[in-house]
């Protein structure tokens, strides 16, 4: 398996793992709604499982793009031999230009890195918000069109 394929591999692995922890959570809903109490042996309340629901998508989003990002950074010291760690926002644009991928593609990857950013540092009030599956397919297109192995 290339380098490659190992990358894409993990990106599709953390949108697997969101679909496990949402059913996980659902079900642990469920379970509150039947018994409210469940959570006072942990010394947790249901406010603390509405914050965790709430924040689990973003919570793997951000996982997802920093795999994403790990993996362009790698093609990008080992297939394209540079030394340089330009901005990501630099990073998707050379390699979308020096690999040809579409502009629609790369807007994509963007609007994903924007939103990305506006979850982490709380702001960003011009991102669009991604839902994880969107964002899974919108990074796994084009990291696919990397080079096949570095």
């Amino acid at each position: 398996m290339t380098r490659k394929q190992r990358r894409l591999e993990r990106i599709r692995a953390i949108e697997r793992e969101f679909r496990i922890a949402t059913a996980a959570a659902d079900g642990l809903g469920e379970r509150l709604r039947a018994d409210p109490s469940v959570l006072d042996r942990k010394q947790l309340k249901s406010v603390d499982y509405q914050s965790f629901r709430n924040n689990l998508e973003p919570t793997y989003l951000i996982r997802l793009f920093a795999e994403f990002e790990a993996g362009l950074r790698q093609a990008w010291e080992l297939a394209f031999l540079r030394t340089t760690s330009p901005s990501m926002r630099d990073l998707v644009d050379s390699l979308a230009a020096q690999c040809s991928i579409s502009q629609d593609w790369c807007n994509r990857a963007h609007e994903v890195r924007k939103y990305c950013n506006a979850l982490v540092h709380e702001g960003g009030d011009d991102a669009r918000a991604v839902g994880m599956r969107e964002a899974c397919g919108d990074l796994c297109r084009f990291f696919s069109r990397l080079p096949h192995d570095w």
